[in-house]
């Protein structure tokens, strides 16, 4: 696949090399925490997350917030079961579908738009940032392209793509996507998602979308952490 040049909040001339192990690891994170976000988890989900190397092998846990994140969805995978199914999938639907009051609206136009609502200049941003990469959020057009969830998965999709331009030998197109996963964390989620997890430790009826805030956190800390080394 040509790698389109992206315009970056930082040196496109970067020459330093790629490593291929913090691809692997954000990649693989924010992969699953995008799935975590999307929807509620189903049955087969929920008993592979209970597994116990499945924890034991997260690859952030030396902030505060990634630690709490871990013990809360440790514990509350434990438990599994149809009434714990039914318990996260109304925890879910409060927190990010309504139909009330959204107690933690998933969407970055609403926390960064002029008027605070979805399919703002945001969205059509970040609708950009995908097409550039070969992808088109699912329901393009009906839902918000926006979503925590969706910004997440792209931030995978970018890792991977690093990793397979440095399986063809291709440095250059690695280190552009290397770039580009953190002037697209700098332009979106880093502005606006620890607003979002904030509302999502707040309000939530279970300790695994508290853990799930936590654990995200986390990985948006090494994101940021990463603009800056």
């Amino acid at each position: 696949m040509a790698i389109a040049r992206t315009p970056t909040t930082t040196n496109p001339e970067a020459t330093a090399p790629v490593d291929p192990h913090w691809l692997d690891r954000v990649a693989g994170a924010t992969s699953l925490l995008s799935r975590l976000l999307l929807g509620p988890p189903h049955g087969p989900l929920l008993v592979a997350l209970s597994a116990p190397d499945v924890w034991a092998d997260w690859p952030f846990r030396d902030d505060v917030d990634s630690r709490a994140g871990l013990q809360r969805l440790s514990r509350s995978v434990a438990a599994g079961g149809t009434e714990r199914l039914e318990q996260l999938g109304a925890d879910y639907q409060q927190l990010f579908l309504g139909p009330q009051r959204v107690l933690a609206c998933p969407y970055e136009s609403v926390y960064l738009g002029d008027e605070h609502l979805t399919f703002g200049s945001q969205t059509l941003a970040v609708r950009q940032w995908y097409r550039r990469y070969g992808l088109r959020a699912p329901a393009e057009g009906r839902e918000p392209d926006d979503h925590i969830g969706l910004e997440l998965g792209f931030v995978s999709h970018l890792c991977v793509l690093g990793l397979d331009a440095l399986e063809q030998g291709s440095d250059g197109s690695a280190r552009e996507l290397r770039v580009a996963v953190g002037a697209f964390a700098a332009e979106h989620l880093l502005r606006w998602a620890d607003e979002c997890l904030d509302h999502v430790a707040e309000e939530a009826a279970t300790d695994f979308y508290r853990g799930v805030a936590g654990l995200t956190r986390g990985v948006l800390r090494i994101l940021e952490a990463d603009l800056g080394s």
